[in-house]
């Protein structure tokens, strides 16, 4: 099972989740990983639960900035794939609480745009896995090594793995 790290706001929402296992992988939550595609928990934790032990934001930080740090050959490629104004196409990976997750078809490289918005202008059967999306990189998420995606539009078609966008 390993040890689990989670970052959580007032309500239980977890934003940020590591995983570090006892053979010594880590699994982040800011990167599809091969078997567990992208790790986060989908419900509210309640914190005051026995088998949670709080720790500072700082530890936290520390823990999660050590995992940035082995990715960065990768961030620092992806901002020059994508740089601000440049209009990508991808496909819905995963639904955060953060946002909507955007495969950008490179290694590593993800895209992150408001569900909200998506939502006033898309149809419902739209929204799943795999639907295509067009948008504009309009900055990154440092944190989560994200491309800021706006404004973004889903295409009404599936992108197939045997397809190359």
């Amino acid at each position: 099972m390993g040890t689990w790290y989670f970052e959580i706001d007032n309500n239980g929402v977890v934003y940020r989740q590591m995983v570090y296992h006892d053979d010594g992988i880590c699994i982040t939550s800011n990167r599809k990983h091969d078997h567990d595609h992208y790790m986060l928990v989908e419900h509210p934790l309640n914190p005051q639960e026995s088998y949670y032990k709080e720790i500072s934001q700082a530890e936290f930080e520390q823990l999660w900035h050590e995992q940035l740090k082995l990715g960065m050959e990768y961030w620092y490629r992806t901002k020059s794939l994508f740089p601000v104004g440049t209009r990508v196409e991808g496909y819905i990976e995963a639904f955060f609480p953060q946002g909507t997750l955007i495969n950008l078809q490179e290694p590593q490289a993800v895209g992150i745009t408001d569900t909200s918005a998506l939502k006033t202008i898309t149809p419902a059967e739209w929204l799943y896995p795999r639907y295509r999306v067009i948008a504009e990189v309009s900055g990154y998420d440092e944190i989560n090594q994200w491309v800021l995606l706006t404004p973004a539009e889903v295409m009404g078609s599936q992108y197939e793995q045997n397809e190359g966008l």
